[in-house]
């Protein structure tokens, strides 16, 4: 098996006196490999994933990128080069696309004909035409168009981790099925370490290598969509695939 990327030890979260929001939570993701982290509100989930860049740090237990601790790297550093794609996108409002997308290669200091070469190839990559899209500013794009931009500014540094916090939560269901179908071919070619949350049991089973169920903080079963499918470990996680067999979300 190879190396974990990302790992969490024995890893707690409390946000004031008995508010545990994560209970000593193990956790490995390998490299190249999609987990999808999948869990009600209030389960944890988006607060592990934002220990990944040092948004948050674990109150006990330890987080660690390709086995150095997050805790003593550089939090500015580390958040220009692990991709990070929130829900409602986070694109500067008064910044163009090209602008949005070419953010963190400007604060790394690459020159600017490289910013651009980067900005058209991530366009193009993300099926926007950089002749029609790259002068437009958020406002004047669709929910499905800022969520293609955002991600293509998480990848515009070439970053080996990419974070996704419900990246399709927000969307109608025929742009989330659109945005699904090409981060699956995305996901191929990019052989990128990925770490998505998600509340859609549907959306875990088709995007994720494995998945991870929290539940109230607690990690109650990690697994290939096929372990989840054929080898519920909790009543949570049959619950969840109930849920799906109904077309229901969790």
């Amino acid at each position: 098996m190879k190396p974990p990327v990302l790992s969490t030890r024995d890893v707690s979260k409390e946000f004031g006196p008995g508010v545990r929001v994560l209970d000593h939570v193990d956790l490995e993701v390998v490299e190249g490999e999609t987990l999808v982290l999948i869990g009600e509100s209030g389960s944890g989930k988006t607060t592990l994933l934002r220990m990944f860049n040092g948004l948050t740090h674990p109150s006990s237990g330890e987080v660690r990128i390709h086995h150095e601790p997050v805790r003593v790297k550089d939090p500015i550093n580390l958040r220009r080069r692990v991709g990070y794609v929130q829900q409602d996108a986070g694109l500067l409002p008064h910044w163009t696309v090209e602008e949005n997308v070419g953010l963190v290669p400007l604060l790394l200091g690459w020159k600017p004909e490289q910013r651009t070469n980067r900005v058209r190839e991530l366009l193009d990559l993300v099926h926007l035409d950089p002749q029609q899209f790259r002068a437009r500013y958020p406002i004047e794009l669709s929910g499905g168009q800022r969520q293609r931009v955002a991600f293509a500014r998480a990848l515009a540094a070439d970053p080996g981790i990419v974070l996704l916090d419900e990246p399709f939560g927000a969307l109608d269901a025929i742009t989330r099925y659109e945005l699904q179908r090409q981060f699956l071919s995305l996901k191929q070619r990019l052989n990128k370490t990925m770490v998505m949350v998600t509340h859609d049991i549907d959306e875990a089973l088709q995007l994720g290598d494995r998945i991870a169920v929290l539940k109230e903080g607690r990690l109650l079963q990690t697994g290939t969509p096929a372990d989840l499918l054929n080898a519920p470990a909790h009543d949570y996680v049959v619950q969840l695939l109930r849920h799906r067999s109904r077309g229901e979300h969790a």
